[in-house]
């Protein structure tokens, strides 16, 4: 039974690679959803042969589950409870089923090492569709736009975001090939290629989680190998402005978005009258929100004993106030704990441990940082996502089991 538990693992580890691979296409729902499904099967199958289940009870783990827990009060509650209901189907189940799959499987270095050059493959792809699309169609600003990856006109805050979550898991090619030179020097260039793509893109949070990711990375490095923290900074600062010198004259899409930065910052590019509006809904049923589902933030009900009286055009661009709004009070505190919970252990972790098992946590920080604070106070991002890197975090705390947990 050994060796055909061995073989399923391979088999379980292989699917995560490959929906790393498809978790940003546009293309692949079914394949993703095959991928989701069989790798929960297996692992289910397997379960009783798992040594390393104590993961799925520490702390971030058991606030997973506590927000997981809620939302069923979120479909009892709804104004819609059918439509909240069927919407369970999507980020919620993504989210259960991912989570502890990629926990207790990825924990072992050579897998976690492994994940690291997917995602930098993966990485490259998105910012070649990214470049193909902006220099073979008429496009403004770099984002994707091809039958393979689209992320819609105003994809470019969505390309921004996955780069956010697939360069600092990349960056740590940097410490694996710390005596090749020549692959080193290829690193380099394929982050200077990422990072002009990241600002041709004129994603402003985009920029603001980039800069939250690399003054992360620096601390990091700061505390632990002794580099100088200010240095780094400084030459990310001046990389950064001759780079986007460069795009200021190639690209005047880019130029359009800037120019207009200062006309749109009372507002937040008309962001502040949906979260007042949304703020205003919110109080009229504060513990356990309107129901789940994104249809329900543009239904009038919400909004008929408000000053608004209807629907905002827009969606709340707002991670947290769509959750407070959807979910309530009972949602967005075990939102807010996991995310500063899992923050505070990975960090602790990166300095327990060594090597692959301590990169890793600090790339979790920074994506955890840069996308799921920073970027959601200015867009809705997929919680699914989320469970990716959550689960990344916890599996590098996990006891090395090399295959043969």
């Amino acid at each position: 039974m050994e060796k055909k538990y061995e073989n399923i693992n391979s088999i379980i580890e292989v699917g995560i690679y490959l929906y790393i691979m498809f978790m940003f296409l546009t293309k692949g729902e079914s394949i993703r959803n095959i991928l989701i499904f069989g790798n929960f099967a297996l692992w289910l199958f397997t379960l009783k042969h798992r040594k390393n289940l104590y993961l799925l009870k520490n702390p971030v783990s058991i606030l997973c589950w506590i927000f997981l827990g809620v939302l069923p009060f979120s479909v009892i509650f709804s104004i819609d409870p059918l439509y909240s209901f069927m919407e369970l189907r999507h980020e919620p189940l993504k989210f259960a089923l991912l989570f502890p799959v990629i926990s207790t499987v990825m924990s072992d270095k050579t897998r976690l090492k492994r994940a690291v050059y997917v995602c930098f493959f993966t990485s490259i792809l998105i910012v070649s569709i990214g470049y193909y699309s902006y220099l073979a169609h008429d496009i403004q600003v770099l984002r994707p736009d091809t039958a393979l990856m689209d992320t819609g006109d105003t994809g470019h805050n969505k390309f921004a975001r996955y780069l956010i979550t697939l360069l600092p898991f990349s960056f740590i090619l940097y410490f694996m090939w710390q005596k090749k030179a020549g692959l080193r020097a290829l690193l380099a260039i394929s982050f200077i290629i990422s990072v002009f793509a990241l600002i041709l893109s004129s994603s402003r949070g985009g920029y603001t989680g980039f800069l939250s990711m690399v003054f992360i990375w620096a601390l990091f490095l700061s505390r632990t190998k002794k580099y100088n923290l200010h240095r780094i900074m400084s030459v990310t600062v001046v990389v950064i402005l001759m780079l986007g010198t460069l795009s200021w004259f190639s690209s005047p899409g880019l130029r359009e978005r800037i120019s207009l930065t200062a006309g749109q910052l009372p507002t937040l590019n008309d962001r502040t009258e949906t979260w007042k509006s949304a703020v205003s809904a919110f109080k009229q049923r504060p513990l356990f929100g309107w129901g789940y589902g994104n249809r329900i933030f543009h239904q009038d009900e919400p909004y008929k004993n408000t000053p608004y009286r209807k629907a905002p055009p827009k969606g709340p661009h707002n991670t947290f106030l769509r959750i407070l709004f959807l979910q309530g009070i009972a949602g967005i505190i075990p939102f807010v704990l996991l995310l500063l919970t899992a923050i505070k252990a990975f960090w602790k972790d990166a300095f327990k441990t060594e090597g692959i098992k301590s990169y890793i946590p600090v790339a979790c920080v920074s994506v955890l940082i840069g996308n799921f604070i920073i970027n959601s106070i200015f867009a809705d991002l997929h919680l699914h996502y989320m469970s990716v890197v959550l689960g990344l975090g916890i599996a590098a705390g996990g006891t090395d089991e090399n295959s043969h947990t």
